[in-house]
């Protein structure tokens, strides 16, 4: 009954698999790969389409000069409403804390690990204490690298772009002393013996919904979203980015801000959130920690967003969109 009903909405198309959209880096089709492989095993045939993003495109450029929003995610977006796919699969990291209208998060799958880590040239190097002074550090994220300046006020943190693969290349070809990077990226490609220290939690809160996928498709397609969430979605794991992307939307936060939030489940009746906003320059950091019962996680990330805000985390990020603003 389900898959005639799904076919049922696609039968303007003369093809009967479910079209998955994705970005064409290793990592984009590594999840891709493994969200269509979990519903091949349902009986589900599905086939891949790479779409091509801004945040691909201008690999020269820091994420911050280019945008805030969508950067990775807008062209699939377009491709959704358009119905050229008929869903795609992301970092969960790397959506808004809204999407556009008509679109819906369907499914998030089993995290991973959230953990950022360091990726050091030097197998000497596996704790953050160990990175020599004035040592060069590379990051894409405005995130990490508020929070590496905050921690080691003497490292020399740098922008550094590019997939996976071309960062690390950039590692061993000396231009960078070590590098920061998701450890669910690494472990997912195959590439965990480049992990030197996992950065613990008081030095380095992990982005929304990092370590997560995130499975979006048009909010119309009702069959499509319950055969999804039904197939793919893991409970606990969706508790817990929607607790972190409730802080987040709170803060009025993108992507490519300096906001991380991590929410667990201390028991089955509560969890526990995390969550910071950084000064650029690392030179001030507003964090914050809440419980609650787990079945208020997204009153929890709005609580947890307030009571951050009353601590001057607002002041930081309009210094911040202010900074934007002048140099466009």
């Amino acid at each position: 009954m389900r898959s005639s009903s799904i076919g049922s909405s696609r039968a303007n198309r003369a093809d009967s698999d479910l079209i998955i959209g994705t970005r064409g880096s290793q990592l984009a089709l590594w999840q891709t790969n493994h969200v269509a492989g979990i519903l091949s095993r349902a009986g589900i045939s599905t086939r891949l389409e790479r779409v091509v993003t801004k945040g691909d495109r201008y690999l020269d450029q820091p994420l911050a000069e280019i945008g805030d929003k969508g950067l990775f995610t807008a062209e699939l977006d377009s491709a959704l409403l358009d119905g050229r796919i008929d869903l795609a699969v992301h970092s969960l990291k790397d959506l808004p804390s809204e999407l556009p209208a008509g679109l819906t998060l369907a499914a998030v799958p089993k995290r991973d690990h959230p953990w950022d880590v360091l990726a050091p040239r030097s197998k000497e190097i596996t704790a953050l204490a160990d990175v020599p002074l004035g040592a060069r550090i590379g990051s894409s994220s405005l995130r990490r690298m508020a929070l590496m300046r905050a921690a080691r006020p003497d490292l020399e943190i740098s922008s550094i772009r590019g997939n996976v693969e071309t960062r690390l290349q950039k590692l061993h070809d000396r231009k960078f002393d070590a590098i920061i990077l998701a450890e669910a990226g690494l472990t997912r490609l195959g590439l965990q013996s480049h992990i030197g220290a996992r950065l613990p939690l008081e030095v380095m809160v992990p982005a929304v919904g990092q370590g997560a996928l995130g499975v979006v498709c048009a909010e119309h397609r009702v069959e499509l979203r319950e055969m999804l969430d039904d197939l793919l979605t893991d409970a606990d794991s969706l508790t817990a980015v929607l607790t972190e992307r409730a802080f987040l939307h709170r803060l009025e936060g993108g992507c490519q801000v300096p906001i991380g939030a991590y929410c667990r489940l201390v028991s089955p009746e509560k969890l526990e959130l995390h969550g910071c906003v950084a000064a650029l320059d690392g030179s001030k950091v507003v964090r914050g920690r809440i419980e609650a019962p787990h079945g208020a996680g997204v009153h929890a990330g709005i609580e947890l967003a307030e009571r951050l805000i009353e601590q001057g985390a607002d002041a930081i990020l309009r210094d911040i969109r202010a900074a934007r603003g002048s140099r466009s």
